[in-house]
């Protein structure tokens, strides 16, 4: 019996009887083994995250407060500096700043005109605020005229508890509600002109026809007839006038 290079016995000694093989070929090399896949590339781990104390790149202010950064964290107003900047509140945004006036003429007279505003009035009901159905537009409110004098003129309401006496008084009557005892402020400038100055009151002030509120103590040039809105129905208009044009009621 012959056996072939596969391992069978034959009786044929030539060719093997179970596969066919030469009985004196070689022996056939084994099968290649199949090649192994390829391993998947594993996924790029995700950047460690910024630490809370560094800064972000880029910014060495605030975008929401503009207070300096020391770290990713504002200190100011806690804004997380890796985000986007924030959308400013309706009303914290301030109006378009006005174009440049001309100068008022030398001698010019200053006078802050104050009177009830239905326009604004029904603006400020439009606000829906807490107790807005309890205040009653004045059924008669003259006209208060007061001549800019000084360094500043403080605009509110007599108080003795609180100790304030405003230059420009609007404790009435008729009183209106909405105006703090320490409103606002107007500041003579240097150059002849005045600026108003929000006293971070409670119920805010508006300039022009625009219902954003200024932003507090922050001073806004003045022009030649510019309306302060404040409180519920009352605007205090801004007039230029030459000395001894106009009768007014000065304080």
């Amino acid at each position: 019996m012959a056996t072939c290079p596969a391992g069978h016995s034959s009786a044929d000694d030539e060719y093997c009887d179970t596969c066919g093989l030469a009985v004196d070929a070689a022996t056939p090399p084994p099968p290649s083994p199949l090649p192994s896949p390829l391993p998947s590339p594993l996924p790029s781990p995700p950047p460690p995250p910024r630490p809370l104390d560094e800064p972000v790149p880029g910014r060495d202010a605030c975008p929401a407060c503009r207070a300096p950064l020391q770290g990713r964290f504002c200190e100011e107003c806690g804004h997380d500096n890796a985000l986007p900047p924030p959308d400013p509140r309706p009303d914290e945004r301030r109006p378009d700043p006005a174009p440049p006036s001309a100068p008022a003429p030398t001698g010019a007279v200053w006078r802050a005109v104050v009177r009830a505003d239905r326009t604004w009035f029904d603006v400020v009901r439009g606000r829906r605020g807490p107790d807005v159905d309890q205040v009653e537009f004045p059924r008669y409110c003259p006209d208060r005229t007061f001549e800019l004098t000084g360094d500043r003129m403080a605009i509110g309401r007599r108080s003795r508890s609180r100790g304030t006496d405003p230059e420009i008084d609007l404790s009435g009557p008729p009183l209106d509600p909405g105006v703090s005892a320490q409103h606002a402020l107007l500041l003579a400038r240097a150059d002849g002109g005045w600026e108003v100055v929000d006293l971070d009151s409670t119920n805010g002030t508006s300039l022009g026809d625009s219902t954003a509120l200024l932003r507090p103590h922050t001073p806004v040039r003045l022009a030649d007839g510019d309306r302060i809105r404040l409180g519920a129905w009352t605007t205090v208009t801004i007039e230029v006038a030459r000395p001894g044009t106009g009768p007014g009621q000065s304080r």
